[in-house]
């Protein structure tokens, strides 16, 4: 009899342990079914990944954090949001698959929950970090069985160390994020799909129509320079009909790699239709728009187009470029796209691969 109370005292006992943490449970499943909710009401990609790290950080209640993706070009991660690291740390630190904790996490797929992380054997040591580093959770962003990234996690607030819940608790949440990341990658995707030229990368005429007339009203009302360039490749049909419609994408890919990196950070560069191209450029006035015109047109008479078919067959292309400006000018956005027309329309008459400004 005195066994049987006792044994009841202990059942009473666990069972009130058991409630408590079933409450428990509860309670974070529910402040994490919140957190989520915060993060998916909104698709702007930054925006998601800087909550994700911030509700990371929140719910394991740890000192520092990082999201880190993984670059295809590079084959490293990078840090692309923060929590407590500076941004000398942010900038230096890369990672290959495999090196250190973040690194193996992202090759294994694998959460990691390491109480003394300096002195586990795949922890690596960055200069940038002088903070004592102690309790460390890592744990890979997965979509459909791909890792894309890893939420690091350390140094768990009040002293203590982290433990298997914590752990449970972010892989969850982790689950969680990657499909928040997935959701605005594809929304920018899409964003990205609509404004921009199939062919070349650059805007679409639809997306420069509408930034040509904001850039003209702002140019307008703070009395500020604007400038307008047109550029036509020259004798393009010819170039198609003898060495056929692919080699010519091939051709406008490149030329649209040259106009981007012989702009400034501020210019919009868009394909207008067909061979033709325009470069907005605010804040920028005639003679500025021309030295830059006069850039490209150098850039392309020097360019090696080299037949895909033939690389020893190199074939020289120019650019006819077209100027105009509305520097305290009342003009509308149409008829500063039929000035610069007339000025490209001048070049094309004297002769070809040249500039004209109106």
């Amino acid at each position: 009899m005195l066994n049987q109370n006792k044994e009841k005292v202990e059942l009473k006992k666990e069972l009130v342990v058991l409630n408590k943490e079933r409450q428990r449970l509860t309670k974070e499943l529910s402040a994490l079914r919140l957190i989520i909710s915060e993060i998916n009401s909104t698709l702007d990609l930054d925006r998601v990944l800087d909550l994700i790290i911030q509700k990371a950080i929140q719910v394991v209640e740890a000192e520092r954090g990082s999201l880190m993706l993984f670059d295809h070009k590079t084959e490293e991660l990078y840090v692309k949001s923060s929590i407590g690291l500076s941004k000398k740390t942010v900038s230096a630190v890369r990672i290959k698959p495999g090196e250190g904790i973040a690194g193996w996490v992202f090759k294994e797929g694998k959460p990691l929950l390491i109480k003394e992380g300096a002195k586990d054997i795949r922890f690596k040591k960055f200069d940038e970090i002088k903070e004592e580093l102690k309790s460390i959770i890592s744990v890979p962003l997965k979509i459909r069985d791909q890792v894309i990234g890893v939420i690091n996690v350390d140094n768990k607030r009040k002293g203590d160390f982290f433990n298997k819940d914590d752990l449970l608790l972010l892989s969850t949440f982790a689950n969680q994020a990657a499909i928040a990341i997935q959701n605005a990658r594809l929304h920018q995707q899409m964003k990205n799909l609509a404004i921009t030229d199939g062919l070349t990368g650059l805007y679409n005429f639809r997306y420069l129509k509408g930034r040509l007339e904001e850039e003209v009203k702002r140019a307008q009302r703070y009395k500020r320079p604007l400038a307008l360039i047109m550029a036509d490749i020259d004798c393009f049909k010819k170039y198609n009909d003898t060495f056929g419609h692919l080699e010519g994408n091939r051709v406008l890919k490149s030329l649209a790699h040259i106009l981007k990196v012989n702009v400034r950070e501020i210019d919009i560069v868009g394909r207008y239709g067909g061979e033709e191209f325009i470069i907005i450029l605010p804040e920028a006035n005639q003679e500025e728009a021309r030295e830059i015109a006069e850039r490209i047109r150098l850039k392309v008479e020097k360019y090696k187009f080299v037949n895909n078919k033939d690389q020893s067959d190199e074939k020289k292309l120019t650019l006819s470029l077209g100027v105009t400006s509305c520097f305290q000018e009342d003009i509308s956005p149409q008829n500063l796209i039929y000035k610069v027309d007339q000025a490209l329309y001048q070049a094309k008459g004297k002769g070809r691969n040249r500039v004209e400004v109106i």
